[in-house]
């Protein structure tokens, strides 16, 4: 979407649409005879399957079409119908059931196709607003080839760990224009900066330092090219394009550096016990067996255990945890049974010696997980909800 206005109405076929028809149905593209033949669910689903990669920008839903074999090639693609009952039906049609989706309707781009032809139909682009969006039904579903399917739990949670950060683009404007706005500011500090850098991590960095300080010769060139407006533009584009990328390279660094120190490694055992706190309680809150209170109450002792003030101990409880989460995306559906998880616990009961610092408190997530995870997650007082933020800090 580059701002302009885009046509909404084509006298015969696009191009786009063109494309659409020969590429035949798939997770992205979704061909319906007729209007009556849409639900909301249909919109919810496409919306989610775009909000669940970030490489997506919109889904298709073609309406006047179907999706015909070819016999001789075996080829599928959508072949016009065109709309029974016309476009204006189809478009209310659209439009109402768009407003039956939630917690806000998804954002539909509807185009009239060959209006002129005999057999006129709609072309929909679909992109979402606040997803996971749902029908009336509570039903949070995506697409998964040519069919819809429910979203697993580890997908709504990738979903609501994205929408969290949905104003992210937002702050990353706002933070450019204070960068252009104190460059002048930069320079006047860069010496510190860069005398800093080098003391406290040496040569490694030499390069670094560099590309700081050719950031601010740009930014010093632009303001003195005051005079001339679009060579100040230019340079003071190129002096914050240095800067955040000094910055962003600074940063890994930095990273890697703190990642090895105790309280570094004491705060990332704390947050991945609460991980696996959350999955285990995910996969395991509908058994009620007696084995099943018995391995949560150990799996509640182990992860809310005082943490050890050693950093070898700890950094070998990390592996311990992220292997046991990378095992577990690899069982059917991503998720672990009780089997797998009495299995997985009966290895690691030796762990988690010499506790010192304490553990996170974990709440007893089962019981509201047992109903509607997704109206636990969307209540602002529910335990599920108040954990589930935690996890963000």
């Amino acid at each position: 979407m580059d701002g302009l206005a885009r046509p909404t109405r084509y006298q015969h076929t696009s191009t786009e649409a063109k494309a659409l028809l020969a590429a035949g149905e798939s997770a992205g593209i979704e061909y319906k005879r007729e209007a009556n033949e849409i639900e909301p669910g249909t919109l919810a689903a496409l919306a989610n399957w775009v909000a669940l990669d970030p490489s997506r920008e919109v889904a298709h839903l073609l309406v006047g079409v179907e999706e015909v074999t070819d016999r001789a090639t075996g080829l599928t693609t959508g072949v016009v119908y065109g709309l029974s009952n016309g476009l204006e039906k189809a478009v209310s049609r659209l439009l109402n059931h768009s407003s039956s989706t939630f917690p806000i309707p998804v954002d539909l781009f509807i185009i009239e196709e060959a209006v002129e032809e005999d057999r006129p139909f709609l072309r929909v682009e679909l992109r979402p607003t606040q997803a996971p969006h749902y029908d009336g039904k509570g039903r949070r579903q995506t697409r998964q080839g040519r069919s819809t399917r429910a979203m697993t739990d580890d997908e709504l949670l990738q979903v609501y760990l994205d929408r969290e950060a949905g104003t992210f683009a937002a702050r990353f404007r706002h933070t450019t224009t204070e960068l252009r706005e104190a460059v002048g500011a930069v320079g006047t500090q860069i010496d510190q900066i860069a005398e800093a850098i080098e003391r406290n991590i040496g040569g490694p960095l030499e390069e670094l330092t560099a590309t700081a300080h050719r950031a601010v010769s740009a930014a010093e060139d632009a303001e003195s090219a005051a005079m001339n407006a679009g060579s100040a533009a230019n340079m003071l584009e190129f002096g914050v394009t240095e800067v955040e990328r000094m910055v962003r390279d600074l940063s890994e660094v930095v990273d890697d550096l703190q990642d090895d120190s105790l309280d570094a490694l004491v705060s990332r055992v704390f947050h991945l016990r609460r991980r696996v706190w959350w999955v285990f309680s995910l996969d395991t809150s509908k058994r009620s067996s007696a084995a099943a209170e018995r391995l949560t109450r150990w799996m509640h002792q182990q992860l809310s255990g005082d943490i050890s003030p050693e950093a070898a101990r700890n950094s070998w409880e990390l592996g311990v945890w992220e292997q046991l989460l990378t095992q577990r995306k690899q069982q059917k559906s991503a998720k672990g049974t009780l089997k797998w998880w009495t299995a997985a616990a009966a290895e690691i009961k030796s762990y988690l010696k010499s506790p010192a610092f304490q553990g996170p408190e974990l709440p007893d997530l089962r019981a509201e997980l047992n109903g509607d995870i997704n109206e636990a997650l969307d209540n602002p007082e529910s335990r599920t909800r108040e954990f589930y933020d935690s996890l963000q800090h």
